[in-house]
């Protein structure tokens, strides 16, 4: 347990690197216990989320939609490059790296709401930080598909630009 535990804490460090910029998929290991525990971590963040808008279903619903979709397309993506020994890596990656900017977000988010007096500043400052973290999260996600699937930068923002408007408009129609 205790070795598997210091192994995730390594994921960790490595996932925040990743979204920095200074690590890659490829530094992870081969773990499903890594896996496990950023997906149990990512839930219990989720639950962060739970309040007037949002109930526990909804929050267990969207995150397990997007753990399917990030699945989904890490499998495919690697089936297609015939390279599916790196599943785990790039999932875990794509995993990880959700869970520590989702980390970053949510308190960033209740900051502004909370310190904020008017409607209009809450409206204009939570869109320019919405905007710059969906940028970032986008960022990564393409640096960590081109390095798995080793295709174009071009190629892996098309991917993730795809996967971020399915998931944008999925969960949109189902709320």
């Amino acid at each position: 347990m205790t070795d598997h535990l210091m192994q995730w804490l390594y994921c960790l460090k490595q996932y925040a690197l990743m979204c920095v910029f200074a690590s890659g998929p490829q530094r992870l290991p081969d773990s499903p216990a890594c896996i496990v525990l950023s997906v149990f971590a990512y839930f219990l963040l989720g639950f962060a989320l739970i309040g007037p808008e949002h109930s526990y279903t909804l929050v267990i619903a969207q995150i397990l939609f997007e753990v399917a979709l990030l699945s989904l397309l890490t499998y495919v993506g690697l089936k297609w490059k015939s390279m599916l020994s790196r599943f785990k890596q790039t999932w875990s990656a794509l995993i990880g790296i959700n869970l520590i900017i989702s980390a970053v977000t949510i308190p960033v988010f209740r900051m502004m709401t909370d310190n904020s007096n008017t409607a209009d500043s809450i409206g204009s400052s939570v869109l320019y930080v919405t905007m710059l973290m969906i940028f970032w999260n986008l960022a990564i996600l393409s640096q960590i598909i081109k390095s798995a699937f080793e295709i174009s930068t071009v190629m892996s923002a098309m991917i993730v630009f795809n996967y971020f408007l399915l998931y944008q408009f999925t969960v949109i129609w189902f709320t």
